[in-house]
């Protein structure tokens, strides 16, 4: 057995486990988890350019996330995402954890 003989096997056995992501939103924004992630991104952008983020108290975080959320799903290029107030509401906190 040659070197690229074992690098092989060992490529075989890295590729045969697959490991699944496990997501925080619930199965039927599985499909559209792209855009979504493309709006948390977004969310974190404007925070990370927003130099007064800080001085907003908590409450005052949590409405301007979810007005900008509720702003980007009534984008018509968003209209296939549709999240209930505690999916918001989880949005919302995910992203202030990550803040």
């Amino acid at each position: 057995m040659g070197l690229s003989d074992r690098f092989k096997d060992e490529k075989k056995k890295s590729t045969s486990k697959k490991v699944e992501k496990k997501s925080a939103y619930p199965s039927h924004v599985q499909a559209d988890l792209e855009m979504l992630e493309d709006i948390e991104c977004m969310v974190l952008n404007k925070i990370a350019y927003t130099p007064v983020w800080f001085e907003f108290t908590q409450t005052e975080q949590k409405k301007l996330i979810k007005d900008y959320l509720n702003a980007r799903l009534a984008l018509p290029e968003n209209a296939a995402l549709i999240l209930t107030e505690d999916e918001k509401d989880t949005f919302v906190t995910k992203i202030l954890a990550s803040v």
